[in-house]
């Protein structure tokens, strides 16, 4: 391609990987960092998934007995294997051969496009990722909350497979193929719509065509690859990283975590308190209290959605105090204004945008063991050497070309027992807003 800095192509691939789509234009994502990379330990030859041990029971034979007396027979630790599965994402980047060249002669660019693509693209994976670690897995952006018949207003309710009522195209976006999954097998409905637009009022979606009559009230609504898939296996469905949904949980989302069942390993459940209510300081305690009295774990942190840190503060604001020079200059705000953490006794109490809209998650960050097994954390694909590839041949051939990224992952918690997790706060005041 003359013309081409293929210098700076190259560098597209060097900068999103060295990122490590950590950290996008927009989107930078403080939950990420409780999660370690691990890379040495993550086997994934043929994408059989990594084999993991978890100790569910004691050796019993330790007894009080007498002089001469019998005592208990010889015991052992009781482990159970499971298996952490691989899961990947992919991202596409299409140029025509006049951005590439423009991007060279930076007083014809309208753009800079090669510069934009490159770094809105970043924006756009970390995006897709911060959403991955707030819901359950399972891909899902959202429940149908009625039987939409064959209109193209398609109204909408728990966002990422949360339950609740408000905002509920929240990771819905324009010009995504969406189809419909029956919940209870897993089986792609008939009929693939492209999302032509989204309700200000998080409601709902305008589809570019009819639904298909096959759509039903409560089905899960995931992405598709285009408008032509007929596979559930061509869809987000079981296909998305874990988040915390899945990790911090009680059986409710994921009683099968990794190949062991909580049901039979109660050290994998969390502690769920299922309908919180509003906002409590006791319940908070003892919240935190059943999470050591289980196993021994230390809360240390706490995150919410920015909406549910309001109600916190709210709980604080009776009992501030002014004095001295602050009687002059009263500070009616906290560290919050400025997105800082506060604090909850030690604990830090972070708002982060793509948690549960009515849900707070009590985490023991040191004990846990949150870990982000890698097995490739991201790159273009380029094994035929280059990162770039025709748009078609013959007659559907065009002066354009594309870049296919990819990235294999999935996030794990080791002792998901050190912590909680409260679904059903209530009395926020949601401002719907769109993460841009």
């Amino acid at each position: 391609m003359a013309g081409v800095d293929t210098t700076v192509l190259s560098g597209i691939e060097k900068d999103i990987f060295e990122k490590g789509v950590s950290e996008g234009v927009n989107n930078k994502f403080p939950l990420k960092e409780f999660f370690t990379k691990e890379t040495t330990d993550a086997d994934y030859l043929g994408g059989g998934g990594h084999i993991w041990s978890h100790h569910t029971g004691r050796n019993v034979s330790p007894m009080f007995t007498r002089e001469g007396a019998a005592f208990a027979a010889a015991g052992a630790q009781r482990h159970i294997k499971g298996r952490i599965d691989i899961r990947k994402m992919m991202a596409r980047l299409y140029m025509t051969a006049e951005a590439m060249e423009f991007y060279n002669r930076s007083e014809a660019s309208y753009a800079n496009a090669m510069s934009d693509e490159k770094t809105r693209l970043v924006d756009d994976i970390s995006f897709r990722e911060e959403y991955a670690l707030g819901s359950d897995g399972r891909g899902v952006l959202a429940l149908l909350s009625d039987d939409p018949g064959t209109g193209t207003d398609i109204d909408v309710d728990s966002p990422a497979n949360i339950p609740g009522t408000s905002f509920g195209n929240r990771f819905i976006q324009r010009d995504m193929f969406i189809g419909a999954v029956n919940p209870a097998t897993g089986a792609l409905r008939a009929g693939i719509v492209k999302v032509g637009d989204v309700n200000s009022d998080g409601s709902d979606f305008t589809s570019t065509a009819a639904v298909d009559t096959a759509w039903a009230d409560n089905d899960y609504l995931v992405q598709a690859a285009n408008a032509s898939v007929t596979s559930v296996l061509d869809t987000s469905y079981e296909a998305a990283f874990w988040g915390l949904p899945a990790l911090i949980d009680d059986g409710t989302n994921r009683d099968n975590y990794f190949g062991i069942s909580r049901t039979d390993a109660p050290s994998l459940k969390s502690y769920v308190v299922a309908s919180a209510g509003a906002f409590s300081l006791d319940l908070a305690q003892r919240t935190a209290d059943v999470v050591n009295q289980k196993l021994g774990g230390e809360v240390d942190t706490l995150v919410m959605h920015h909406s549910g840190r309001r109600e916190y503060i709210k709980l604080l604001n009776a009992d501030r105090r002014y004095s001295g020079a602050d009687l002059k200059q009263p500070n009616g705000g906290t560290a919050a204004m400025t997105q800082g953490d506060l604090s909850l006794g030690e604990c830090k109490v972070k708002a982060i945008r793509s948690i549960g809209l009515g849900q707070v998650y009590f985490l023991d960050t040191k004990r846990s063991g949150f870990k982000t097994y890698t097995a490739e954390a991201g790159k273009f694909e380029e094994r035929d050497g280059s990162i770039w590839v025709r748009d078609g041949s013959g007659n559907s051939a065009r002066h354009a070309f594309e870049a296919w990224w990819y990235c294999w992952k999935q996030n794990f918690c080791q002792n998901p027992g050190f912590n909680a997790r409260w679904d059903g706060v209530t009395g926020q005041t949601l401002v719907v807003v769109r993460s841009e």
